[in-house]
């Protein structure tokens, strides 16, 4: 066996440092029965803060269950009306689509209507360039019709009273030349 130091023992240490010790010890086993308190008191709060929380979150999720459980009727019901909405929008779809074609055809038989139309007007272009022409020979002629006569002829013109005009015929202008 070992002996016993009595020099570590504590009943033969200095009584004023017996009470350091003792102060030191009390300081720091107070403190920490303090600091376990009040965490204690805040996890207590903690978990009654989570408590409430948890509670008023199963109340609201009830409520809510309610209400959608209530709104579930009308959204069916609303549901049931797009849908058939959207059969309604199907089926004028499909009926625009036949009018479509329907117009693709008569689009079609207008263009070969206005192709046919194209070379009409430009058959009728070209008559009636050549009636113009036709009459500017008329007008020649005419004009000199007109110089060849309105001489010898002249001389009449003098024996009629109601002409108003004693000399010669003064004849007609040129002929006219169409811009082409």
């Amino acid at each position: 066996m070992s002996e016993f130091d009595y020099r570590n023992d504590a009943r033969h240490v200095d009584p004023d440092e017996y009470d350091v010790r003792s102060r030191r010890l009390q300081l720091i086993v107070y403190s920490s029965l303090v600091a376990f308190v009040v965490l204690a008191v805040y996890g207590f709060w903690l978990i009654t803060s989570l408590t409430r929380d948890v509670s008023r979150l199963a109340i609201e999720m009830s409520a809510m269950t309610r209400t959608i459980d209530r709104e579930m009727t009308v959204m069916a019901a609303k549901m049931g009306d797009i849908d058939e909405r959207m059969v309604y929008i199907n089926e004028n779809m499909v009926s625009m689509n036949e009018n479509m074609l329907a117009m693709n055809r008569n689009i079609a038989s207008m263009t070969r209507d206005i192709g046919t139309m194209n070379v009409n007007i430009r058959s009728m272009s070209s008559d009636t360039k050549t009636m113009a022409g036709s009459t500017l020979h008329m007008q020649r002629d005419m004009w000199s019709l007109n110089r060849n006569v309105s001489g010898p002829l002249g001389m009449m013109n003098s024996f009629n009273p109601f002409s108003g005009n004693p000399g010669p015929f003064p004849g007609s202008p040129a002929p006219f030349f169409p811009q082409h």
